[in-house]
């Protein structure tokens, strides 16, 4: 409760009120109100963290490839994954996140500021085979027409390619794996020889042995470099100039994992990196999220 204090003020608690001097001088603050949040909004808030830690090494790997990231990217990002794990037909606390359909993630771009439509104007398509094979082709390609960036005049002229991964990611084993990585050269630099032809066709295969129940995406972007007097590649980077994004994505389901291990044999057919392992807090998340389930029915049924 609030008492007058030997100033002749008012000094303490008074219903949501609280009576200070600062300096002084007497002021009146209100007090922070609890906000009693219900099961199911606790519910969400821990699942809002499943979708946020599950992006997180989305990003990370991400980030290994590109030149740049939107800032906002990790917003965008969960905000595609929960539409994922609200898709999943088990209730919260209960869902395997490596069986989600990851198609809406198909498109994403990590760099706004670079659209794949404004930088490439022949866009490739990617398609993925019942064992698990991933074809990328690009019909007719004129880099010096296609790639705005090199219309420019850069003395020496730049070269020019496309890189793509493969990554697998285990959520319930906390694992990804890298398992190819390739760079498609569209034009090389002018001291580079034999030069590539003016417009030709790309078509890039990728068969890998592929993790059961993983999550795969393929990573694109497109970069730009020149050579050193030591004939080393120098890379060229523009915010707005280099796109990067996610061709594909796609779930080894048993079907797929059955037909890849027979024709996915043999030493190159293997992944590129071994597996890796990464820390999230799915695990804790959905314990708290039993624990909140398990504290509401106990206090329902009294």
């Amino acid at each position: 409760m609030a008492k007058i204090n030997k100033n002749g003020r008012l000094s303490g608690k008074k219903g949501h009120e609280v009576y200070r001097d600062v300096n002084g001088e007497s002021i009146v603050q209100s007090m922070p109100r609890v906000v009693k949040q219900t099961t199911n909004t606790r519910i969400a808030a821990h699942e809002f963290g499943i979708s946020s830690n599950a992006t997180k090494i989305i990003r990370q790997i991400g980030s290994l490839l590109f030149e740049y990231m939107d800032p906002y990217v990790s917003g965008r990002l969960n905000a595609v994954m929960q539409k994922c794990v609200s898709q999943l037909p088990e209730a919260a606390g209960h869902k395997n996140l490596n069986q989600i359909d990851p198609s809406p993630f198909i498109g994403f771009q990590f760099n706004p500021d670079a659209p794949f439509e404004k930088t490439l104007h022949v866009f490739p398509r990617c398609s993925v085979q019942p064992d698990g094979t991933v074809e990328i082709t690009i019909d007719a390609i004129t880099p010096k027409q296609n790639i705005p960036f090199l219309q420019r005049d850069i003395n020496p002229d730049p070269g020019a390619f496309l890189r793509v991964a493969l990554v697998s990611i285990d959520y319930a084993q906390e694992a990804y794996q890298i398992l190819a990585q390739e760079e498609i050269m569209l034009i090389k630099s002018k001291m580079e020889q034999p030069p590539l032809p003016a417009t030709f066709d790309v078509q890039w295969k990728c068969l890998k042995k592929l993790p059961r129940e993983a999550l795969v995406f393929v990573y694109f972007s497109l970069h730009y470099y020149q050579l050193d007097w030591l004939e080393q590649r120098k890379m060229i980077g523009e915010k707005t100039m280099n796109p990067a994004g996610f061709l594909h994505a796609f779930c080894v389901n048993e079907e797929m994992y059955i037909k890849n291990q027979a024709t996915a044999i043999g030493p190159d057919h293997q992944p590129l990196r071994e597996a890796e392992w990464f820390y999230t807090i799915l695990s804790e998340k959905k314990t708290e999220i039993n624990r909140i389930k398990a504290k509401a029915e106990k206090k329902r049924k009294k």
